[in-house]
């Protein structure tokens, strides 16, 4: 976490909070999660660098960057356009060149991949059985489940599902 500077994934009005260990509220009605968070979610993935990744909810792309530094490859789908911008000139300031930004809506794009790791960063109210649908052999799946806070942060394994922890997370966009 130490090579990715939060810095450059915030907006300028929020640089200065940088190095604070809190979710940041980044516009539209969303926020970028507490680093710790996002130590958590790595920490957990059991991330190979043979990993190919989804990720759901890129925002300021800060997680999307940790995860390509680790993995082979991350899909990282955004739903507001305003975020995919900003994150595709922030991984491009770091030479970062194995993500593919999506700019749309998971529910509706064809993703016709298989995925050895998922990583929902909004909150599904209901298990997203679509998203199961995307794994490969043996992949995992982390995701926040629940409508409102305290949610339940999900890791899906080949042995099944456990809770990890009570988490607040946004809700995600336009659920099936």
């Amino acid at each position: 976490m130490n090579t990715v500077d939060r810095t450059i994934f915030l907006p300028d009005n929020l640089k200065k909070y940088a190095d604070l260990d809190e979710p940041l509220e980044i516009g539209f009605g969303q926020t970028q999660s507490a680093p710790h968070m996002n130590g958590i979610i790595l920490e957990i993935s059991n991330l190979k660098d043979n990993d190919v990744v989804l990720e759901i909810g890129t925002g300021t792309g800060y997680l999307t960057a940790l995860l390509a530094y680790l993995a082979k490859k991350v899909i990282s789908v955004e739903i507001i356009k305003n975020f995919s911008l900003s994150t595709k000139k922030s991984l491009e300031e770091y030479g970062i060149k194995n993500v593919d930004l999506i700019n749309g809506d998971i529910n509706t794009i064809c993703l016709k991949e298989k995925f050895s790791l998922i990583i929902s960063a909004a909150s599904f109210k209901r298990k997203p059985k679509f998203l199961y649908e995307k794994l490969s052999d043996n992949g995992r799946l982390i995701y926040p489940l629940g409508s409102s806070p305290p949610q339940l942060l999900i890791y899906h394994s080949i042995t099944g599902d456990s809770v990890v922890a009570n988490v607040s997370f946004v809700n995600i966009i336009n659920e099936r």
